[in-house]
């Protein structure tokens, strides 16, 4: 691999239906239970208003990754014009069709980054994906093993 690599990332249409489906599912089973109309009511507005706090989260925040030879990630956010920094923090969860990454900017702030097969090209993804396996230090010292 050529280093640095940048990757751009887009939202994800699957945690999109996933979010639906869980939300049509809590209020087809809001209406299962017998209980009066206002209880009902305020429950679909509650499924409803989490729903769409849970859709809006789903907004990247992060356009684009790079990929440092020195197993760091820069992370590039919507609202800046260069490249951020980051650390890799222990916990990372690296799948065929999810990959989540905990980072540490450096104003000690920590965030996810989830990103999902249809986030990103299908090379794109497998280079992160085997970027994280071999040249990340991601686990820490302490991983309780």
């Amino acid at each position: 691999m050529q280093f640095p690599i940048t990757i751009g990332l887009r939202r994800s249409r699957f945690l999109d239906v996933f979010v639906g489906l869980s939300a049509l599912l809590a209020s087809s089973t809001a209406f299962m239970f017998p209980v009066t109309t206002p209880i009902q009511s305020a429950t679909l507005c509650t499924i409803c208003l989490f729903a769409a706090l849970a859709w809006r989260r789903l907004t990247p925040h992060v356009t684009a990754i790079r990929l440092e030879c020195s197993g760091g990630i820069s992370i590039l956010h919507a609202e800046s014009p260069e490249f951020v920094p980051t650390e890799i923090l222990p916990g990372a969860t690296v799948h065929p069709w999810l990959t989540v990454v905990r980072l540490k900017l450096a104003e000690k702030s920590h965030f996810a980054l989830i990103v999902t097969v249809d986030s990103l090209k299908a090379a794109d993804f497998r280079r992160l994906r085997v970027f994280l396996r071999w040249r990340a230090d991601f686990s820490g010292l302490n991983d309780g093993a």
